[in-house]
């Protein structure tokens, strides 16, 4: 395929991320374990303005948030894209957001990814590839997973592959 929906994520590491040094806050999310200790072993390298917390603690913090903020989110990337969606849920823009993806693959390779059921609306993870057929959690139905990915929904596509030839 020549084009993809899948966001590019900003970068590999935190000590390449470019993250705005005139920001009025820096908030750092980690997303596990790996990512705490890959933003606990850069820490010095960090301004100390930046706050760091784990992304359970995302909801309150964005409840807080003001008008120059950025957001660096630290993890796997399916984690780093569920996190994603709830910052930019709560009113921030793309040029407000840094993404470290630290898994190989960014969750968009074969293995984790989350699919969009286009029938029920609910998000399912799994291990299906492109093309591939998955369960649905939500309407229990196997759906085929689509190359399109919702940069909102920071999900792919899921259709029922019969739902036309259903009277």
């Amino acid at each position: 395929m020549a084009t993809t929906s899948v966001p590019r994520w900003s970068a590999r590491a935190l000590d390449e991320a470019d993250i705005d040094p005139l920001a009025a806050n820096v908030l750092v999310v980690t997303t596990g374990p790996t990512a705490a200790a890959h933003v606990e072993n850069r820490r010095d390298a960090m301004a100390a303005a930046h706050t760091v917390i784990d992304v359970a603690e995302l909801g309150d913090a964005l409840s807080e948030s003001r008008t120059g903020w950025r957001f660096v989110l630290v993890g796997d990337g399916a984690a780093v894209a569920r996190a994603r969606t709830e910052v930019l849920g709560a009113g921030a823009i793309d040029d407000e957001i840094v993404t470290v993806a630290l898994d190989e693959m960014s969750g968009f390779g074969d293995g984790a990814r989350d699919v969009f059921c286009a029938h029920c609306h609910a998000t399912t993870a799994t291990d299906a590839g492109i093309d591939e057929s998955m369960v649905c959690d939500g309407c229990d139905v196997t759906l085929v997973v689509y190359h399109h990915f919702s940069r909102r929904r920071h999900a792919y596509l899921g259709y029922r592959p019969d739902a036309e030839e259903l009277s």
